[in-house]
């Protein structure tokens, strides 16, 4: 075969790379190692989906009313303010920090003990399994040891106070009989034995600890893992397990969830968050209302004085200047004065709250800004209209307008103080609860169908990671093109993969004297056809050489070098040549198997000087065909090589056959073919598909021209044409023949 050059190269190789074919000649070869991989992880998806603890689920619902329901009369006063406590909207996003405040949940955190976790000290991995699974009690400990419990045993502690270095750290409660119980753990030297339903104090080397445990059942022996854990951590905890949300857009109605193990404890958290925040927003409308009571009933006795005062003056006045009531217009400009500096006064008050809010640049102070002096200025147009009147009448007219405003306020005052006082007797809040949580009867982790489907898709995924993996890392060249451009040699013949061969092979391992070589048992398989391809090219080689000794070797053991040696000599023999095949691998030859020779001196014998030429070889195993087994293997091989005797074992053989066919043993692995190999003057390297290495060729070849030998070509055994490449198919030998055969057949 023709050497090809480094670009032709290139592009094969970039086309076997991106070869759908390679891909699913992957998947096939590696289907072991995926469904195994698959299988695995699917194993620990179950192991998960079964053993782990069970994720619980709990909601309340709480609606946020928009305002109260009885709002207060529009009045233009200065106790305004005090009202719109209770007309103002409520914010869904504020509420929704409201219900995640330290306030609510350090309350919840202290009512329900959340700082104390006890729990009943199981199996590892599969005790909570065990005890979902079965009902009743069983003897504490597993054969006897540990202390763990099986069945519904459960313990309930209301205190637990440790010392503040002692916070996290596990104690444990053994139940004793009699109601007793012992306890273990940090800082006590020695257990400590009290009493269920009595409150404890105990010593330890780092302070008192404090432990009342209300209830344990449990036999004796059974062991529960108590721990006090800081209120900042079970706040901390808390408040992250929370999830508040607005239902839908603008809805004021909140959702609040939790998960937990635990389904009572989950259901309890949630209801009492939602008591005590339903609680604390009446407390604190019903303070805003006290406050502001007590405020507007502290400026009532004032605001009579002022109107009494004004009547006085007023009616004083116009005793003094003999005025009668005030004419039309008069009276007009009254009532337009005194509302204006009515509504100028409110709107001065509202800037006053407004800039304890905001800056004065905000949008909402500049709007009041606007109000304040258009007012301004319309009271100002007013005042020019009461000057232009006469001077008595512009006193009486100030007077009458002092009278007016004075009574206006004291009368809403009055009735503000009436709806403030019902306010506090029976304002209700402003958020209800709608929905109270209820125990969660399903958990809701883990999705024992979805964890299993998840697991097995990643299982596929590494499986198929795997085979592409050990394929880059491990796999030899597949692709005799590029084969010939990295080593610089010619790939003589690919002969693929027999499962004939197969059958023969598991034959060999029973004892006896049939001839087993597949040449002979099935001279039409594919793969002797290949054979027979290099066995044209063999002779053709041969003519003109010094010698007729050839070689077969290979880098490594297990790529099918005493196949191709026993079919290769059976080919040559049957094509009418004179042919020895010798068994060179003086370590582990076995090449007699493949004729029924049963072990006998051979090659070993031979070069030892233990046996002669005549003797060791088996005359005629098939028609012009001899044997010259390894015989038994020797001690030391590579000494016994160096012998002159074997060079003239090689020299007798050469003169007396017409081909030699010498096995050699792996290359890299001993070096015991560096000896044999220049007598020989036509060597081929044996290279297994995809399983050899290109750079395992090449230091091959390199061990060997260090003794001056060289390397012919390249056989390509257990060939595997791409299930994708059908022009690689029809390209190379043996499975093009085996389609010529077939459709021989049928014809």
């Amino acid at each position: 075969m023709a050497h090809m050059n480094p670009a032709s190269a290139t592009v094969i190789e970039r086309s076997d790379e991106f070869d759908p074919g390679s891909i699913i000649d992957t998947l096939m070869n590696h289907r072991v190692l995926i469904v195994v991989t698959t299988l695995l992880f699917v194993s620990l998806g179950a192991v998960y989906a079964f053993c782990a603890t069970p994720v619980y689920r709990a909601n309340i619902s709480i609606r946020i009313d928009d305002s109260t329901s009885g709002t207060l009369p529009d009045t233009k006063d200065r106790v305004r303010n005090a009202s719109s406590l209770f007309e103002q909207k409520t914010s869904a996003e504020s509420e929704v920090q409201v219900l995640r405040s330290k306030t609510i949940a350090m309350q919840t955190v202290d009512s329900l003990k959340l700082y104390i976790d006890a729990q009943p000290k199981r199996i590892p991995l599969v005790g909570g399994l065990i005890a979902r699974n079965i009902e009743g009690r069983y003897t504490p400990g597993l054969f006897g040891w540990g202390g763990y419990v099986w069945g519904d045993e459960s313990i309930s502690v209301s205190t637990f106070d440790v010392p503040r270095r002692a916070e996290g750290s596990e104690y444990s409660v053994t139940a004793l009989s009699h109601g007793q119980y012992e306890l273990r753990g940090p800082g006590l030297d020695q257990p400590v034995t009290g009493k269920v339903g009595v409150e404890e104090h105990f010593e330890s080397i780092h302070g008192p600890i404090t432990l009342l445990v209300s209830k344990l059942d449990g036999e004796s022996g059974a062991v529960f893992n108590v721990t006090r854990h800081s209120r900042q951590q079970a706040l901390e905890q808390l408040q992250k397990g929370l999830l508040v949300d607005e239902q839908g857009n603008r809805s004021n109605v909140l959702s609040v969830l939790l998960e937990g193990a635990d389904p009572v404890l989950v259901t309890a958290i949630l209801n009492n968050i939602g008591r005590e925040y339903v609680r604390q927003n009446e407390s604190q409308k019903g303070a805003a209302a006290a406050k502001s009571l007590n405020y507007l009933e502290m400026q009532l006795p004032q605001a009579k004085r002022d109107v009494d005062q004004a009547e006085q003056a007023y009616n004083a006045y116009r005793n003094s200047h003999g005025l009668l009531d005030a004419e039309e217009e008069s009276r007009l400009i009254l009532r337009q004065t005194t509302e204006a500096e009515t509504r100028l006064f409110d709107l001065k008050r509202q800037r006053q709250d407004l800039m304890l809010r905001f800056s004065a640049g905000h949008p909402s102070v500049e709007a009041i800004d606007q109000q304040i002096a258009s007012t301004s200025k319309y009271v100002d147009s007013l005042g020019a209209r009461v000057r232009s009147m006469p001077a008595a009448e512009q006193g009486a007219l100030r007077l009458m307008r002092d009278v007016r405003v004075s009574s206006d306020m004291y009368a809403a005052l009055r009735g503000n103080i009436d709806t403030l006082r019902l306010a506090k007797a029976g304002e209700s809040a402003s958020v209800q609860m709608l929905d109270t949580a209820d125990v969660p009867e399903r958990p809701i982790k883990p999705a024992k169908a979805l964890v299993m489907l998840i697991s097995a898709f990643l299982g596929l995924l590494a499986g198929i990671a795997l085979a592409f993996m050990r394929d880059y890392l491990f796999k030899g060249v597949s692709d005799p093109s590029v084969l010939e451009s990295r080593t610089g040699l010619t790939v003589y013949a690919t002969i693929p993969v027999s499962d004939q061969q197969n059958q023969l092979t598991r034959k060999m391992t029973v004892k006896g004297e049939e001839r087993l070589t597949l040449a002979f048992e099935h001279p039409t398989d594919p793969a002797i056809e290949a054979l027979r391809t290099m066995r044209a090219s063999l002779q053709f080689a041969l003519n003109g050489d010094r010698n007729n000794v050839v070689m077969l070797a290979g880098p490594l053991p297990g790529i099918g070098k005493s196949f191709l040696s026993a079919n290769l000599s059976t080919l040559l023999a049957s094509a009418g040549k004179r042919v020895l095949l010798m068994d060179g691998d003086l370590r582990r030859g076995h090449l007699n198997q493949y004729f029924g020779l049963p072990r006998a001196a051979g090659f070993a014998e031979v070069i030892a000087g233990t046996s002669s030429f005549e003797d060791a070889v088996h005359k005629d195993v098939l028609p012009n065909l001899d044997v010259l087994q390894c015989g038994a293997y020797p001690h030391d091989p590579a000494e016994l090589l160096l012998s002159s005797n074997f060079r003239a074992s090689i020299r007798a053989a050469s003169e007396r056959y017409d081909i030699v066919l010498l096995d050699a043993p792996a290359i890299l692995a001993v070096s015991d073919t560096a000896t044999m190999a220049p007598v020989a003057d036509s060597i081929f390297m044996v290279a297994r598909f995809g399983d050899t290495r290109a750079g395992e060729i090449s230091e091959a070849v390199k061990r060997l021209a260090q003794t001056g030998a060289k390397v012919e070509g390249i056989l390509l055994n257990g060939f595997k044409v791409s299930r994708g490449n059908y022009a690689q198919s029809r390209r190379y030998g043996g499975y093009a023949y085996e389609a010529y055969y077939s459709d021989s057949v049928r014809k």
